[in-house]
């Protein structure tokens, strides 16, 4: 059974992926992403995460369109890991809406890969999972 220590660290985004109840698969993102997830001994996490080659916007403020999808992520606050759960005390967001929410995530931890799984949500395409793939970073020499 993994607890906090194991999840202590600096982890590299490798995948993100929408999974569907009906079994279809989607990368909203596309095949390339690139994120950071930092686990600290204090209890500590913070994740930034977007898809790859992100441009500078022009688009201002009033002229975003709401049901356009997230391209960024990034959150920060204590952790707590419980069986197979590990979940995210946001104190601080990107995204309004999230913050004071405790972020449920199943967790899969095997040798340098984490994969993190969000229980299914009701979606305007069904039900979904996000399922985020991630890779140890090593120890600078």
């Amino acid at each position: 059974m993994a607890t906090a220590r194991d999840f202590v660290g600096t982890w590299k985004l490798l995948d993100y992926t929408f999974l569907y109840e009906d079994g279809r698969i989607e990368k909203p993102w596309g095949e390339n992403v690139v994120g950071y997830l930092l686990y600290s001994a204090e209890g500590y996490m913070s994740g930034n995460l977007s898809a790859a080659g992100r441009g500078a916007s022009t688009e201002r403020p009033q002229d975003r369109d709401p049901r356009r999808k997230r391209d960024y992520i990034a959150y920060a606050g204590p952790y707590t890991v419980d069986g197979e759960i590990v979940t995210h005390h946001v104190e601080v967001s990107l995204s309004p809406n999230w913050l004071g929410t405790a972020q449920l995530r199943y967790h899969k931890l095997e040798g340098d890969t984490l994969v993190l799984r969000t229980p299914p949500v009701l979606s305007a395409d069904g039900n979904v999972a996000v399922q985020l793939t991630w890779q140890r970073v090593g120890l600078l020499k």
